[in-house]
């Protein structure tokens, strides 16, 4: 059932020693174990070795570290110049290169075909690196020189005087000083500044020349001015003769630069895919080793334990038919309701799996608790969907969604599934944006004269049906929690922590609304019925105090601010059309002024709109998502439980094919 997480077993696991490397590396291509140290079962212990990590893991993970450096040198390279908004919305696609079983020393071995490639890309990151550098003291040399050319043309001596000490720099102060007046002061009589003032930017450019005797204290009253020396690279002559020096260094080493950059994207468009493969293979195979280290071992058998989900056990029945010789026992426990250990795996659908993050966000359900991922699919993408209200915005959000699914996010993992969930919500949003006649707010009305199509309640001008609604919705909502936590108790038999926790509730909330619509004249009851409701409310809450002391009024009065914070749906979509609105109407009132204007009207709508998509798509997006986290989780939700994290391979350049 996908109200709950998927039935864990404990397994332990035996295969004969001759099949261990098969059977491991086939169920880390199946990713249906989580491994555990096998030194974890105390039963197992008397009668096991512990398996030693193979030596050949730290050759892998050296071959792993310089392919994957190489293959991130090329990449960066490749998708580099492609700007960085076209390389995160549309990065390049490498397809897969179909790979065979292979044993960690034959994954090893596969790399010297590569390793004299590697070891030349590597080389050339290596050396582009310090041309880089190089070429950024380059530009802080030239800086300095033209700064220095304010006060002189003569660069000054590169080797030391006997008896002089020359300083030449920079003093970042925003006005100009009498240095000569401040060594007067000091007492530095053997020491005299020339200087100059450029911008507040640059500050005092000087040139002190003093005596070997005074040199300790010009430094320190220097420093005392922070005082940057220029450093000129043992340069000497004119300050011309060196910047025509700099000049065909850079240009030597920009053309070096090329030539790099045009051979490695040359091994980039030959080589890339299988340097990517072969460094995604030589990762498989470490993880392997690692995994192989939790196993134990006895004359003929190794042994592994660990967590699987009760409907994989067929399928490792298979595994261990097929690739361990039908030589596999194995033993399986389900785990015990409470125990913190067993790991939790979701049991959805294909449609629900994408929303399992968002459960995960808050807490992972505790193992046989009731996983809410069912209830916030639903109810999040139709209460996003009406705070939105906007057909245009919600058209928006499903353009930028599918671009992220075409791109970045193409690839199973967090970011995919968010796109997935924003595109549902940019559905939505266009379902009730038609409903509530927005379509980039009033633009059809009011510029086209046209009325929105199928528009049912335009919340600017009916909000009270919308209230109404969110009201209903939320009373229905907060219930639902309510009744999954007596369900809940009554099935672990827990009759009176329901009485307790739930119970009440469901007695106050009638007669609370008995009460109410009487009060307000909204229905007519009979005075018996009034009573009796009285007396229900009353007893309820007296209940409420007992059992929580004082506390229990803000229980109550909490509650009912639960209730009342659904009224953020009707809020959302008041903002959402009416800075919608607001954007249209002045966006006409700058039209109106000249025809010269209308291009500018236009600009303003275009980029009016756009910041209120983002803001109302935020905020939506965060409401919505509160309203499941606070008040619906706070009915009968803790979580708290551990993920479920297989043993499993996450394949991106490579894709495994079965020998026939």
């Amino acid at each position: 059932m996908m109200f709950y997480p998927a039935e864990m077993h404990k397994i332990t696991i035996g295969v004969h020693r001759r099949y261990a490397a098969p059977f491991l590396q086939t169920i880390h291509e199946e990713g249906i174990i989580e491994l555990t140290p096998i030194t974890g079962d105390e039963h197992l212990l008397h009668l096991i070795t512990p398996v030693e990590r193979d030596a050949i893991r730290q050759k892998l993970a050296a071959a792993q570290s310089r392919a994957e450096r190489a293959v991130e040198s090329l990449v960066d390279l490749v998708e580099g110049g492609r700007g960085r908004i076209a390389e995160f919305f549309l990065p390049l696609r490498r397809e897969p290169l179909p790979v065979r079983r292979q044993d960690p020393a034959s994954v090893l071995g596969s790399v010297l075909d590569y390793d004299a490639l590697i070891s030349e890309i590597l080389a050339f990151r290596i050396r582009r690196s310090a041309i880089h550098e190089r070429m950024a003291r380059l530009d802080e040399i030239e800086e300095h020189l033209t700064l220095y050319g304010c006060l002189g043309e003569e660069l000054l001596p590169a080797s030391p005087s006997r008896f002089i000490t020359v300083r030449a720099g920079r003093i970042p102060e925003g006005e100009c000083e009498d240095l000569n007046a401040l060594f007067n002061e000091e007492g530095i009589e053997s020491a005299i500044a020339t200087s100059a003032c450029r911008c507040t930017e640059e500050g005092m450019i000087t040139i002190v020349v003093a005596h070997k005797s005074a040199a300790d204290a010009v430094d320190t009253l220097l420093r005392s001015r922070g005082f940057a020396e220029f450093n000129f690279g043992d340069r000497e002559g004119t300050v011309s003769d060196a910047k025509d020096d700099l000049i065909k260094e850079k240009r030597s080493l920009s053309l070096e630069d090329e030539e790099i950059v045009s051979r490695m994207c040359a091994i980039a468009d030959e080589h890339l895919r299988q340097l990517a493969a072969v460094a995604e293979d030589l990762a498989l195979a470490r993880d392997r080793i690692d995994a192989a280290a939790l196993a134990g071992s006895t004359r003929d058998l190794r042994l592994y334990s660990g967590w699987i989900r009760r409907r994989d056990l067929p399928l490792l029945e298979r595994i261990g038919m097929e690739s361990a010789g039908g030589t596999m026992i194995y033993r399986s426990v389900p785990g015990e309701d409470g125990n913190k250990d067993v790991p939790v795996a979701y049991n959805h659908p294909r449609w629900l799996s994408p929303f399992g993050f968002l459960t995960s966000t808050f807490a992972p359900p505790r193992y046989r608790e009731v996983d809410p991922t069912f209830f916030i699919a639903p109810i999040l993408v139709i209460t996003f969907g009406v705070m939105l209200g906007d057909a245009g915005y919600g058209l928006l959000l499903a353009l930028v969604a599918a671009l992220l699914l075409a791109g970045p996010a193409r690839y199973p993992g967090t970011t995919r599934d968010l796109s997935l969930v924003l595109f549902a919500c940019g559905l939505s949003g266009i379902i009730f944006g038609i409903a509530q006649g927005g379509i980039f707010g009033d633009l059809l009305p009011r510029f086209f004269g046209i009325a929105p199509p199928f528009a049912l309640v335009d919340p600017l001008l009916n909000p009270i049906i919308i209230l109404t609604g969110a009201l209903i919705f939320g009373i229905a909502h907060l219930n639902l929690g309510l009744g999954i936590a007596s369900y809940s108790n009554l099935r672990e038999g827990r009759v009176g922590e329901m009485l307790r926790k739930q119970g009440v509730w469901f007695l106050m909330q009638p007669c609370s609304a008995v009460l109410l619509f009487a009060f307000f004249g909204w229905a007519e009851f009979s005075q018996m019925l009034i009573l009796a409701a009285g007396a229900g409310t009353a007893a309820a809450a007296a209940l409420i105090l007992f059992i929580e002391g004082p506390l229990g009024f803000f229980s109550i009065t909490g509650f009912l601010g639960d209730w009342l914070s659904y009224t953020r749906i009707l809020a959302l979509a008041l903002a959402t059309a009416g800075i919608a609105m607001t954007v249209n109407i002045l966006a006409e009132m700058i039209g109106s002024v000249h025809p010269s204007l209308v291009l500018v009207a236009v600009l303003f709508a275009i980029a009016g709109h756009l910041a209120n998509f983002l803001l109302q798509s935020l905020g939506g997006f965060i409401h919505a998502l509160r309203l499941q986290y606070v008040e619906f989780f706070g009915t009968f939700y803790e979580g708290g439980g551990r993920l479920f994290l297989p043993f499993a391979t996450k394949r991106v350049d490579t894709v495994l094919v079965e020998d026939e």
